[in-house]
């Protein structure tokens, strides 16, 4: 069967990924995103040991593939390729994901039988919600397949924290469900804490972003009670994309190990990340 072999939560942002491609891919950074790119090396390094053969990716398109007149609540890419999206400024200079049909054809059909309405995208562009990221915790070409499932994080109404708490928690069944020898790691990108519109725009806080990075391991049921409006107060209106993260760490099960975790605030939104890994039950080698 298929393992699931840990939980990356990780935040996501334009800026993030241009100022990857203007530093020459890690050797120059300006001093405010050398302190993100540094605090990432451990997931780097980390993420290579564990050599995961597949991601299933949750995140949320920025209005780049889908658009107000069609913008689903779940929507899973299945195919052989992810493409990049042009957000504006022209392509950037990485590789497009390679999709693996076989595990987009196993998610859709387990999480219908578990009644999930799922929109399904046989072309499915890809934006910064999952690229802005990928270069600094792998490098290209990339060593793994990608499942890409996009939730609504853009409109109202929103799934509730709760629906991604049970979409985590079927998305762990069906991984370890799947009769292959192939190692996986759920990823959740979203948040941190920032806004980009309206009165409140350029608001963060570094202070609640580390307070939820340190709860979301062993106190993590204490933030699904919590209603996505009040995210939004404290962290800005974008930071409702952190109910995304609850279906990654609720796939893992009930217990954790923490591997790493780390905030920063570069500029306009804070940029976290926490490694999180299954804890066997007492007395049960992994």
């Amino acid at each position: 069967m298929a393992k699931l072999i840990a939980g990356l939560g990780i935040s996501h942002s334009p800026g993030m990924g241009t100022e990857y491609d203007k530093s020459s891919h890690g050797t120059n950074f300006p001093p405010e995103w050398q302190v993100w790119f540094d605090g990432t090396r451990a997931l780097h390094d980390a993420i290579g040991e564990l050599a995961p053969d597949h991601v299933f990716v949750i995140y949320n398109d920025h209005l780049n593939h889908f658009d107000l007149d069609n913008y689903p609540t779940f929507a899973l890419g299945i195919g052989d390729r992810f493409r990049q999206v042009d957000e504006g400024f022209g392509l950037r200079p990485i590789e497009d994901l390679e999709g693996d049909p076989g595990w987009g054809v196993h998610f859709a059909e387990e999480l219908v039988a578990r009644d999930f309405d799922l929109s399904i995208c046989h072309n499915m562009a890809v934006d910064h919600g999952i690229l802005s990221w990928m270069a600094y915790v792998a490098q290209p070409p990339w060593p793994f397949t990608v499942t890409p499932l996009a939730v609504n994080m853009i409109r109202q109404p929103m799934p509730r924290p709760q629906r991604l708490v049970t979409l985590g928690r079927a998305i762990g069944e069906i991984i370890r469900a799947r009769p292959v020898d192939e190692k996986v790691l759920v990823v959740a990108t979203g948040g941190m804490s920032h806004q980009i519109s309206g009165g409140r725009f350029g608001l963060a806080n570094p202070t609640f972003d580390r307070w939820f990075l340190d709860q979301l391991g062993p106190n993590a049921e204490r933030l699904f009670d919590i209603p996505v409006e009040e995210y939004m107060r404290v962290g800005g209106t974008e930071a409702a994309e952190l109910t995304m993260w609850f279906a990654m760490r609720v796939a893992l099960g009930d217990k954790v190990d923490t591997l790493y975790r780390f905030n920063t605030f570069p500029k306009i939104t804070g940029c976290g990340a926490v490694l999180l890994a299954p804890r066997a039950p007492e007395g049960v080698l992994q």
